[in-house]
């Protein structure tokens, strides 16, 4: 069964990261994804949150391939954090690009402060309707942007489009490992229906989904058990530790999802993938 609410507009994403986008940085450090634990066991605290992203962002750098002077799409960039870190690391020039311009706003500040204006650019569209020339990069990503899609085909056949022949495609995304139990439908209903996400696909999905885009699955890699409960567990605690004054219906929606991720924590069907692929090279 797939999980969202496919009704997901451009506009309610967009509003979504406008309002929350800055603070639930501050909450994760300075990038809004999942991280990474190598050690199962190890607890979340707060302030491993940081680390555990770039870790996260490293593995997804690793999965591209990419070198100096190849130009990446940073499909749903956030705050511009994976990006620069991906240029810092490999010296290739990146595009992000969002719905929200407080997104547009902090990662364009963000990549001014680390001198990487010149190689990291933001700006805003819609990766459902933005035209990019054939054959125009050498690498994209889709960082946990995947799932706000309610057409995922339509996004993958134009990312397809706008890779050379050999390049690859990054996706980190939630998935669902197996089918939900009945008693945790109600908090993922709930977790998508607040964060505004159109779908999160079964895992088993992915190689025909990508397909039928005309892409090439090269691997599959479940890291769920190394990043959804020590994620949802350290953001939890930020929230809760969080002294930012708010509204009395944001304190409400604040308790709903709270109530909705503790609950995730201990779902172990819910989990977190990459996947890469590749355009096939022309005969």
């Amino acid at each position: 069964m797939i999980s969202g609410f496919r009704d997901v507009t451009p506009q309610a994403i967009a509003e979504l990261y406008d309002r929350y986008s800055e603070r639930t940085a501050a909450l994760l450090g300075g990038s809004i994804h999942f991280g990474h634990w190598p050690d199962p066991a190890e607890s979340a605290p707060a302030a491993s949150v940081a680390t555990a992203s770039a870790r996260m962002t490293r593995l997804m750098t690793d999965a591209l391939g990419v070198g100096p002077g190849d130009r990446v799409l940073d499909a749903g960039c956030g705050t511009g954090r994976p990006a620069l870190q991906l240029a810092r690391t490999t010296g290739a020039t990146v595009t992000g690009i969002t719905l929200s311009g407080e997104q547009v706003r902090l990662a364009s500040a963000a990549a001014a402060a680390e001198g990487l204006s010149d190689r990291v650019s933001f700006r805003l569209a819609d990766v459902a309707e933005a035209r990019f020339p054939a054959d125009s990069f050498d690498g994209a990503w889709l960082f946990e942007s995947l799932l706000h899609m309610p057409d995922p085909r339509h996004v993958l056949r134009r990312i397809h489009d706008a890779l050379r022949p050999g390049a690859r495609l990054a996706i980190a995304n939630v998935v669902e490992r197996a089918p939900l139990p009945a008693a945790s439908r109600p908090a993922l209903d709930t977790f998508c229906a607040l964060n505004r996400i159109a779908a999160i696909l079964p895992l088993a999905d992915y190689p025909a989904l990508l397909a039928d885009a005309g892409l090439a699955v090269e691997s599959v890699t479940d890291v769920s058990e190394h990043s959804v409960p020590q994620t949802l567990r350290a953001l939890c605690a930020a929230i809760r530790a969080d002294g930012t004054d708010v509204p009395p219906e944001e304190r409400e929606e604040r308790r709903t999802l709270l109530d909705a991720m503790d609950r995730l924590t201990v779902t172990p069907e819910l989990g977190y993938a990459i996947v890469v692929a590749s355009k096939p090279r022309r005969p």
